[in-house]
C-alpha cells in the first residue's frame, strides 16, 4: 500500500461536496494511544509518554544523542504531550528526506510484531477522532491536492484493516506537517470559584508570591570509586518576585537550614542566573549559627544576591550540589509558595546505573477539579512528575536510590563490606 504524503495548507479541503477528515496533532496521537493502553489495562508497551515517544522518534531512525539513552528527553516529551512543543524543524527535514512510502511499512511491521500493541483499538480511537472537532493548525508548505491525497489513503487503509499502516501512516504525515501547538487562546490563571483557593493561597497570588512555573532537575552521579553520590540540583522558575518565598523585589535570598554544620558545609553554590544575566560571580554564601534551643536546625546556609535590577517577572536558574554517602540516597522537597505548573524529574547517570534503582512519590495538595497530574518512570533511573494546574504550598516529591540487591556489596563502603564479607 502506498502512502503519499506532500504539501499542505491550513482549512479544510471540500472536493466533489465531501468534507476532508481533520489531521491530527502529535499530542493528540500520543494521549489517543496512551488512553487506549490504560483501558486495556497495558502495562508494557505505549503507556508512558516518555518511552512512547522516544520509541516512536528510534523507529523512524531520528538521531539521539550518543551518550544519552533516549532521544528525546523527559521535559520535551511532556511538551509534545501537552501541545506545548513544536516538531522541530531538523526533524521534519530529518523524516522527510526518508523515504516515506517504505518508511510507513518498516513503522507498521514494527506495530503488528509488538505483542503489547492494540493496533485495532488505536487505529479506531485515531479514526473516530479524526471525524470530529475543530480541525487542527497545518503547517504552510503544502498544497490541497496532496492533503486530500492523503486523508483517501487513510480512508482506504481503515477500509481495509490495514490497522498498523493506518497507525504509523497518522504518525508520520503528523510529525510532517501538523503544528502541534493550540494557538487557542487560554485563561492563564482560572477563576477562585473553579479553583477553590483558600484565603492563605489568594493571598499569595495577589501579593505576587506565587510562582508561574517551578521546575526541579535532579541528576545524580554516583561514582563506584569513591562511594559517595554527587546530587546536581537546578530549580528553574518563573515568578512576579525574584524568590516568592520573600518579599523583596530587589534582591535574591534563600535559606537552607541544617543540624549539624557538617551537613551545611556540604551544600555548595553553583550559580545563579537571573532573567538571562549570570549573577554567579556576585552572589554570596552567608553562614549563620542560630540559637540551638530555639531552632533544630540551627545551622544556616543562605544565597543572596543585591541590588537585582526591577522587572515585571523573574526567571531564575538556581544551581547547588552536595555529596551522600552510599549505599542509599534519599531526598525530598517541597513547595513553600504555589505553583501554576510544578515539574520535577529525577535520573541516575552513570555506566553501572543498571545496577541502581530510583523511586519516586509525590504528596500534597491539587486542585482535584483538573486532572493535569502526571508521571512518567519509563526505567529504574529515571522518575519524573508534572503538575500543570496548580500545586499548593506543602506539596513535593520523596526519592530513594538503591542498589538491586544482587549488586548491594558492590556500593558499600569498604569498612561495611569487610564486615559482610
Amino acid at each position: 500500500m502506498g502512502v503519499i504524503f506532500g504539501k499542505l495548507k491550513i482549512g479544510f479541503y471540500e472536493k466533489e461536496g465531501e468534507m476532508g477528515m481533520r489531521h491530527l496533532t502529535f499530542s493528540e496521537i500520543l494521549q489517543t494511544i496512551l488512553s487506549v493502553n490504560k483501558t486495556n489495562n497495558k502495562t508494557t508497551g505505549w503507556v508512558k509518554q516518555e518511552t512512547t515517544v522516544n520509541s516512536i522518534f528510534q523507529v523512524i531512525g531520528v538521531p539521539g544523542k550518543a551518550d544519552e539513552e533516549f532521544y528525546v528527553n523527559t521535559s520535551d516529551c511532556s511538551k509534545y504531550f501537552n501541545g506545548r512543543k513544536n516538531i522541530p524543524n531538523k526533524i521534519r527535514k530529518f523524516i522527510a528526506k526518508q523515504p516515506i512510502t517504505e518508511l510507513a511499512e518498516i513503522f507498521a511491521d514494527k506495530i503488528n510484531h509488538h505483542p503489547d500493541i492494540p493496533a485495532t483499538a488505536i487505529a479506531t480511537a485515531l479514526f473516530e477522532q479524526a471525524k470530529q472537532g475543530e480541525i487542527s493548525s497545518l503547517i504552510s508548505t503544502c498544497t490541497d491536492d496532496i492533503r486530500y491525497q492523503q486523508e483517501q489513503t487513510l480512508n482506504q487503509l481503515f477500509s481495509k484493516k490495514l490497522y498498523a499502516q493506518y497507525i504509523s501512516t497518522t504518525i508520520l504525515f503528523s510529525l510532517l506537517y501538523v503544528s502541534n501547538i493550540d494557538t487557542t487562546p487560554s485563561v492563564d490563571f482560572p477563576s477562585q470559584e473553579i479553583l477553590h483557593f483558600n484565603s492563605d493561597v489568594e493571598e499569595c497570588i495577589q501579593l505576587g508570591q506565587y510562582y508561574k512555573s517551578y521546575e526541579r532537575d535532579i541528576i545524580i552521579y554516583p561514582d563506584i570509586e569513591t562511594k559517595l553520590f554527587k546530587v546536581l540540583v537546578t530549580r528553574t522558575f518563573e515568578a512576579p518576585l525574584p524568590n516568592p518565598v520573600h518579599k523583596y523585589k530587589d534582591k535574591y535570598l534563600v535559606n537552607f537550614f541544617y543540624s549539624t554544620s557538617t551537613l551545611r558545609s556540604n551544600l555548595h553554590f553553583v550559580s545563579l542566573k537571573i532573567n538571562g544575566r549570570d549573577y554567579t560571580d556576585t552572589t554570596q554564601v552567608i553562614d549563620e549559627t542560630l540559637d540551638r534551643e530555639n531552632h533544630s536546625f540551627p545551622y544556616k546556609r543562605s544565597i543572596l544576591l543585591e541590588n537585582i535590577e526591577p522587572a515585571n517577572t523573574y526567571k531564575v536558574k538556581l544551581q547547588t550540589k552536595y555529596f551522600a554517602s552510599f549505599p542509599v540516597r534519599f531526598g525530598s522537597f517541597h513547595l513553600h509558595a504555589p505553583a501554576k505548573r510544578f515539574k520535577v524529574s529525577v535520573c541516575i547517570r552513570t555506566s553501572e546505573k543498571r545496577k541502581l534503582s530510583l523511586t519516586m512519590k509525590t504528596f500534597g495538595s491539587y486542585n482535584k477539579h483538573v486532572s493535569n497530574i502526571h508521571h512518567i518512570e519509563p526505567n529504574a533511573t529515571l522518575a519524573y512528575f508534572e503538575n500543570i494546574d496548580w500545586t499548593f504550598p506543602s506539596s513535593g516529591y520523596a526519592y530513594i536510590v538503591k542498589p538491586w540487591n544482587e549488586y548491594w556489596l558492590d556500593f558499600l563502603p569498604d569498612r561495611e563490606k569487610s564486615t559482610e564479607t
